[in-house]
C-alpha cells in the first residue's frame, strides 16, 4: 500500500524523501519508501524499550522513526540480506541525528545469531507469494517470500524479551493465516490494527502484534482516507511528526 507519493505527505525528492527530521534516500533500495513502512514506525509501541531490532530493514525507514520515537538509552540493531539496501540503510542511518544509536547489520535473518535479547522487534516483510520474477533479482528478494511469514515470527521468537513485543505490518490475508498458525507458536497475539485506506473499503493491512505473555487482545482500526479524499484526525495524530505539511 502506498498512499503517500500520490499527495503533499513527505516530500519528495529525487532520490529519496523529505521528512520533518530526516531525509531517507531509497535510489539504491529495489523498494522505495512507503506507507507501509511509515505506517509501522509509527504505530509500533516503543514504551518502556531499551533495544529494538528491526528485520529487513531495507532503507533503514523504520529504525530511524523508530529512533526518533525513543530515549537517548535506547539502542536499535537493523538488519538487511541485498546489499544495495544495507548500504543505502548505513548512509540512511550515518546522516540522521541518531546514528549513535542505529547499528545496521547485513545478513539472513535465519542466519545471524544475537545474543542479547530485545524489547521490541519489528519488520515489514517481504509477503508476495510465488511471484513472477521482477526485472531485478534484488527487488525480488524484496518483494518475494522464501519463508513463511511464521518462520519469520519463530525467528523472532528467539531474540524476544520476556516482556518484549514483536510486531509485523502483512496485508490482511497473510496477517489472517499467521494468526491461525501462531496458535501454536508459543506466543500471544496482543495487538491487531487494522489499516483502511479509504472510508468504506475494507482493511489492506494489519499492523499485528505477539508477545509471550498472554493478555486481552486488543483491536483497532486506522481509516486514512476519509470520504472526501482527506487524511483522518487519527492518521494526522499519528504520522504528524513525520510528514511535512502535518
Amino acid at each position: 500500500m502506498d498512499v503517500s507519493q500520490n499527495v503533499n505527505n513527505p516530500k519528495m525528492k529525487k532520490s529519496g524523501f523529505q521528512f520533518k527530521q530526516f531525509f531517507l534516500a531509497h535510489d539504491k533500495c529495489a523498494m522505495k519508501v512507503n506507507t507501509d513502512g511509515i505506517l509501522l514506525g509509527a504505530i509500533a509501541e516503543v514504551k518502556n524499550a531499551k533495544r529494538i531490532l528491526d528485520l529487513g530493514t531495507g532503507t533503514g525507514l523504520i529504525a530511524i522513526m523508530l529512533a526518533q520515537r525513543t530515549a537517548e538509552d535506547c539502542q536499535i540493531i537493523a538488519l538487511e540480506l541485498e546489499p544495495n539496501a544495507y548500504q543505502q540503510a548505513v548512509e540512511n542511518a550515518r546522516c540522521s541525528a541518531w546514528a549513535n544509536r542505529i547499528t545496521i547489520q547485513q545478513g539472513d535473518i535465519f542466519e545471524v545469531n544475537f545474543p542479547q535479547k530485545f524489547d521490541l522487534i519489528v519488520s515489514n516483510p517481504p509477503y508476495f507469494r510465488d511471484s513472477l520474477a521482477s526485472r531485478t533479482a534484488e527487488r525480488d528478494i524484496a518483494r518475494s517470500l522464501q519463508k513463511s511469514h511464521y518462520d519469520w515470527l519463530m525467528q523472532a521468537k528467539k531474540w524476544l524479551a520476556e516482556t518484549g513485543k514483536i510486531s509485523l505490518i502483512l496485508p490482511t490475508q497473510e496477517a489472517e493465516i499467521l494468526l491461525e498458525r501462531s496458535l501454536t507458536s508459543g506466543l500471544f497475539c496482543i495487538e491487531i490494527c487494522k489499516i483502511i485506506t479509504k472510508m468504506g473499503q475494507e482493511p489492506k493491512r494489519w499492523v499485528i502484534t505477539f508477545a509471550l505473555q498472554h493478555q486481552q487482545r486488543e483491536e483497532k482500526v486506522l481509516i486514512v482516507y476519509d470520504e472526501q479524499n482527506q487524511y483522518t484526525s487519527a492518521f494526522v495524530v499519528l504520522t504528524q511528526d513525520f510528514y511535512l505539511k502535518m
